[in-house]
């Protein structure tokens, strides 16, 4: 039967038959190393980051630790989150001359963009970027 879709055995030559065998030999080889690589993928734990901005109502002193460093006791707010207590680092006092307390500031405390309330705002690249 030949039609327009059934290769025909005679057109086919020597280089172009080795070639097409060495790619189908492979083939199986490459699927049995899916699986493989799938576990080691998933072995590690994806990493996460979260970002709370705390100019809208958070308390600042019931939030932040009292004291620095690693051995800190944990605030009212952050021992809900005791469990991850070694997953996570609370940062404090970071903040940027051009960006003013207002409530329109909420949209750029990851970036740090100047004035985002005021006319011609832009914001740019992210800190979870």
């Amino acid at each position: 039967v030949n039609g327009p879709h059934i290769a025909d055995c005679r057109t086919l030559n020597r280089r172009t038959f080795l070639r097409g065998a060495g790619v189908s030999m492979a083939l199986p080889l490459l699927e049995a190393m899916t699986p493989v690589f799938a576990r080691a993928r998933q072995a590690e734990p994806p990493r996460r980051f979260l970002a709370i901005c705390n100019n809208l109502g958070l308390l600042p002193d019931r939030f932040f630790p009292a004291e620095n460093g690693r051995d800190y006791e944990l605030s009212p707010y952050l021992d809900l989150l005791r469990k991850h207590r070694d997953d996570f680092t609370v940062l404090s006092g970071v903040s940027h001359p051009g960006v003013d307390g207002s409530h329109s500031s909420d949209i750029s405390f990851l970036t740090c963009a100047p004035h985002p309330g005021g006319g011609g705002f832009r914001n740019s690249i992210s800190l979870d970027q």
